[in-house]
């Protein structure tokens, strides 16, 4: 069996919309509950502007349940600036427009954003999962929950995760990070993980028209030009920067400027100046 990426937007979409089964499979897995999602209702997935020539926003898979809380999953690819940021305007809105003019404050329900991330939105910790809400600033405990954002960093759950195929939440962060492991499965596996095996069926390219497949080509080859035009301008950047801090080391030992004047030559700190002038000292 074939299959494409499940993050790309075309095997995301096909697996996650109109897929009511999957699409509670994977919150029920992903995020825990006071009650578990058992039925959903699909949503226009257009969160349309309160304010003329504002873009419209398009959330990838986004729907009610039964209890009336909302539920939206998308899956980012590339790394953009002021993701989070935007991801809590988007749970704002959906959470905003539950009441018209003149409701009831108590029918708002909560709040969940589920998003799916293929790169690293905190190189500073090994945590791959991050939950988002508002809680008291002197009493953690206590929480407004009506808001939730969750973030699962795919690249660090591949890193430092140890895979467990009785973990729910382990079986989908390897669905998104290597569906081909299922592809390998016995078939009273496929039995037992119907929901995931049906998901990996549902990405068989013979599903697809040869158009669908064409597109799903160039969003793979974008991608494959995007991350090698980061990795060209990091590389570039280390070079640069070591070039610069080469040369402000230069001006240090010949002593001709002072650590204000080298600093206002290369467009750096005072303090930067300092720490590289403690290295050679």
């Amino acid at each position: 069996m074939k299959i494409i990426d499940p993050k790309s937007d075309l095997g995301f979409k096909t697996i996650l919309v109109d897929q009511p089964h999957i699409f509670i499979d994977v919150v029920n897995s992903m995020i825990t509950l006071p009650k578990p999602v058992v039925e959903v209702t699909y949503i226009s997935a257009e969160l349309l502007p309160e304010i003329n020539g504002i873009k419209n926003t398009i959330i990838d898979a986004y729907c009610m349940d039964i209890e009336k809380r909302h539920f939206m999953v998308e899956m980012q690819v590339a790394q953009q600036s002021n993701f989070i940021q935007r991801t809590l305007l988007n749970a704002s809105k959906v959470y905003s427009r539950q009441i018209s003019q003149g409701g009831k404050y108590n029918l708002i329900q909560p709040v969940y954003s589920i998003n799916l991330l293929n790169h690293i939105m905190d190189a500073k910790s090994d945590l791959w999962h991050h939950e988002y809400k508002l809680r008291h600033h002197k009493f953690n405990k206590r929480s407004l929950d009506d808001l939730t954002l969750h973030f699962f960093e795919l690249p660090k759950w591949q890193k430092f995760n140890k895979f467990d195929i009785n973990n729910p939440l382990d079986r989908w962060m390897q669905f998104f990070t290597n569906p081909n492991f299922y592809t390998m499965i016995s078939l009273e596996e496929q039995q037992i993980l119907d929901k995931i095996y049906s998901a990996v069926d549902l990405l068989d390219t013979k599903n697809y028209t040869i158009e669908q497949l064409r597109g799903y080509d160039q969003f793979i080859d974008n991608i494959m030009i995007r991350e090698t035009d980061l990795d060209e301008a990091q590389k570039r950047g280390k070079e640069e920067g070591q070039i610069e801090i080469l040369s402000i080391i230069s001006d240090l030992k010949k002593m001709d400027l002072t650590i204000e004047q080298i600093a206002s030559k290369y467009g750096v700190t005072q303090q930067k100046v300092y720490d590289i002038k403690k290295l050679i000292s």
